[in-house]
């Protein structure tokens, strides 16, 4: 455990969403002098990396008009994953059926709100079989929660079976588990037990927010909690403006119980403070908060479409600090772990009896914290040079952060994954999960 002392607004600034791009931000200077804790920098690869990434990104979009489409990186997009429009044919049913947008909005809150939480690590030999069709790691969490959602699982009433209830998660089976997540034997998911009390830590926390989540303790009703928030500005006859760093304090103050209390966490004064860690390069506390951004990015597009809010500032938000995102600098050798980290990650593979030729760490250990931290930076400094690259600076098809992501630095780890490791498609560094964390 990291223990460090502060006060409250040290507290409230490591939680802030601004907190995440300035506290990392120290870490891009060292990269770039080569001066990393853990890993040796080759930054004549940067270019190589821009022209791989920006070629990934017209692979799928390959007119710059096609660019305008992409969207901002969520989990909307793995629930359609295969070229299956489930969420999409979901919400066209709902809205033959005469739900308003209002009631499409609750319910779309509900499931990306379970689907995000429980998205932690899957490992490499767990997949969820659609009718035949193989999905795994995040895009299986997503299509396998998605099911459930649909059969019920989530909610509490079995004549409403398109929510999610506190009640139901609290007391949630490990037999249902099983069931939607397909566990057996030959199929075993990372982190069973600890991503089980998640869920059920999720319906406890739901429960015991009614102010935000409702006396039915359901995320749908956060949108009644935003809507009412005295500085979310009415526009219109049904429209809403709101400013990202409220949607942002209210899944912190909502959600902050989520986060384990052990000790491998970093607390400030007795309060954990979430995905932050102590970062050796500096001697200081870096903050990642990467689920709670991977939610918020993901709520945003249910929020504008379905709930009429119009979130602005959202470029506080960061790259998301996880394998795929900073898979692919390792990948394509800008970063590279120095000797004596890579001996110590592969002594734990050979004791945790992971791949024996990829090395783990754990999530507190300072390679990972590292690797994240640069993964941050690093997002943010390719971005404008991939723009060049595509020749778009300046113009309407300049790509923000969450359009590089989706389109780009995401899909380009994957690829040079699946290209480098055909078994497992796999990280080049492996993160030990206990479920609760990416």
């Amino acid at each position: 455990m990291t223990n460090s002392t502060g006060n409250q607004s040290d507290i409230e600034y490591l939680l802030s969403i601004r907190s995440v791009r300035e506290t990392n931000s120290p870490t891009l200077k060292a990269l770039l002098e080569n001066k990393l804790t853990n890993f040796d920098v080759d930054i004549s690869r940067l270019d190589d990396i821009v022209k791989y990434v920006s070629e990934t990104i017209t692979s799928s979009y390959p007119t710059k008009e096609s660019l305008l489409t992409i969207p901002v990186h969520g989990r909307y997009q793995h629930f359609e994953v295969g070229g299956n429009p489930r969420l999409t044919n979901l919400i066209t049913e709902w809205t033959k059926s005469g739900l308003t947008d209002y009631e499409i909005c609750k319910r779309t809150l509900d499931l990306f709100v379970v689907s995000v939480l429980i998205d932690a690590g899957a490992g490499n030999e767990w997949k969820f079989d659609e009718n035949g069709t193989i999905f795994n790691r995040s895009e299986g969490i997503a299509v396998a929660s998605f099911h459930m959602f649909v059969n019920g699982d989530f909610s509490n009433d079995q004549s409403s079976p398109y929510q999610v209830n506190g009640l139901k998660l609290a007391n949630y089976s490990p037999e249902l588990l099983e069931k939607g997540f397909q566990i057996t034997d030959n199929n075993k998911l990372y982190g069973f037990d600890g991503r089980l009390n998640l869920i059920r830590k999720i319906g406890n926390i739901l429960e015991s927010k009614k102010e935000i989540f409702g006396q039915d303790s359901r995320p749908g009703n956060l949108l009644d909690y935003l809507i009412a928030l005295p500085t979310c500005e009415k526009i219109g006859e049904s429209g809403y403006k709101l400013n990202l760093e409220d949607l942002w304090t209210t899944l912190m103050k909502g959600l902050h119980d989520i986060w384990p209390k052990d000790s491998t966490r970093t607390v400030v004064d007795g309060f954990s403070v979430g995905d932050a860690w102590k970062l050796k390069l500096n001697d200081s506390i870096v903050t990642f908060h990467k689920l709670t951004q991977w939610l918020t990015y993901s709520l945003l597009l249910p929020l504008r479409k379905f709930g009429h809010l119009e979130i602005y500032n959202t470029e506080l938000l960061t790259g998301l600090p996880e394998y795929r995102n900073g898979g692919v600098f390792v990948d394509l050798g800008l970063l590279t772990l120095k000797e004596e980290a890579l001996q110590k990650g592969l002594e734990l593979s050979k004791e945790s009896k992971t791949d024996q030729g990829i090395p783990s760490f754990t999530a507190i250990d300072d390679v990972i914290v590292e690797w994240r931290s640069s993964t941050i930076v690093l997002l943010d400094y390719i971005l404008p040079r991939v723009n060049d690259y595509l020749k778009i600076t300046g113009t309407e098809y300049q790509l923000i952060l969450p359009q590089l992501i989706e389109a780009g630095s995401w899909p380009s780890g994957r690829r040079i994954a699946a290209s480098l490791r055909p078994k497992t498609s796999g990280p080049p560094i492996n993160l030990i999960s206990d479920g609760t964390v990416f």
